[in-house]
């Protein structure tokens, strides 16, 4: 299933050049998660708002090409599978998405697993069948400072609120960026918080916001549950309902975990890994490719396999892919593909090169599936 109907346009902009205060303020105005940064024209990465948090600055001054996080590009006709198993291992939300590798949208995590309850392997699955974040958990009381240094040990999002051994509220790195960068004016601040952020001292101030109760940060009221026996689908239309990236998991009284869209994106991009054939690498560790681009690159392949299989019919074939990097032009590689297929009375031959990976692994496995094809119409 592909990410084509997904796919969203509207996605903000970024010079390197630009001040964190300016890209705030932009955020702030069209109301947006995240953005991406370009150098003349030259996509760097993204940036998103969480990660605001984890560095002293001085956001009048500080350039956004110090503060770049690295991102893997989507493909437009990628696999939902493929794309929330990227997403999981980058720790992204938010990816862009390529057309001839010119930038052409973005898609966000949770419409990725919103398009993923349609597939028919997650029919059947339960809340309790996705991995909890379990034993995480602060007191209402607690400082902002507590839990942000939690958030970065646990490389987690969000955190449920105790009091009194009940669900208190929640707190996540969302609710955290809302007030600490005065986030929307429909909000109701507390009244020191105000206080501290009005004056002209704030800057100042500001990192004695760390010694607030979190509760002057957190969501406490209406909070959004759900259930361990609660089908996946129905906890991912909650999360997709109410623009939530997790909920906690409440049986009876007992809060049992939080159910996070991360964990959500690890089991959808676990499907469809194919077992009934080896696929044989090599020359993967030469490409020079970050890690996550390896994996994602054995995962497409794992998926194109998945369909040259049921082209080949037959369960008994095996696959070797043979990967070249060539430097070109100073800092430009290209990338050769050399595939045979065995299945029975048969071998196969393929190459294909390309400027990107993905491309010409993708032109591949598109080439050796036309072969078989015509292989067995002639007969």
């Amino acid at each position: 299933m592909e990410i084509s109907s997904i796919i969203k346009s509207d996605f903000l902009k970024f010079d390197a050049e630009t001040t964190v205060s300016e890209m705030i303020g932009l955020l702030k105005k069209y109301e947006k998660k995240s953005g991406l940064v370009f150098k003349n024209n030259k996509y760097l990465g993204l940036i998103e708002k969480k990660h605001l948090l984890r560095t002293k600055l001085d956001a009048t001054s500080a350039k956004l090409k110090n503060f770049i996080q690295a991102s893997p590009l989507l493909e437009e006709h990628a696999d939902v599978v493929e794309t929330a198993y990227l997403m999981y291992q980058s720790d992204n939300n938010f990816l862009p998405v390529v057309r001839n590798k010119v930038i052409i949208g973005v898609i966000n995590g949770l419409d990725v697993a919103k398009l993923a309850t349609e597939l028919p392997e997650l029919e059947g699955l339960k809340t309790s069948d996705v991995k909890f974040i379990k034993s995480l958990a602060v007191q209402k009381d607690d400082p902002l400072s507590k839990v942000t240094l939690m958030m970065h040990k646990q490389k987690t999002d969000t955190i449920p609120i105790i009091n009194n051994g009940v669900l208190y509220g929640l707190i996540s790195y969302r609710d955290i960026i809302r007030k600490y960068l005065n986030w929307s004016p429909q909000r109701n601040f507390s009244t020191k918080f105000n206080k501290i952020a009005s004056t002209r001292s704030a800057e100042a101030d500001m990192p004695n916001l760390a010694n607030l109760p979190i509760s002057s940060f957190s969501t406490n009221d209406n909070l959004v549950t759900v259930s361990s026996k609660n089908s996946l689908k129905e906890a991912i239309n909650l999360m997709v309902k109410n623009n939530h990236l997790a909920l906690p998991v409440v049986d009876g009284d007992k809060l049992e975990g939080v159910l996070t869209l991360k964990n959500i994106l690890r089991i959808v991009g676990s499907l469809k890994i194919p077992v009934n054939y080896n696929i044989q690498f090599v020359g993967l560790n030469d490409l020079k490719l970050e890690k996550y681009d390896q994996q994602a690159l054995q995962k497409i392949c794992a998926n194109e396999a998945l369909k040259l299989q049921r082209a080949v019919n037959n369960e008994n074939f095996s696959l070797h892919v043979h990967l070249k990097r060539y430097e070109k032009d100073g800092n430009r590689c290209k990338y050769a593909v050399n595939m045979r297929v065995e299945f029975p009375g048969r071998i196969v031959s393929i190459s294909q090169d390309d400027w990107d990976w993905r491309t010409a692994v993708r032109k591949t496995f598109a080439n050796a599936k036309n072969k078989v094809q015509k292989i067995f119409k002639s007969k």
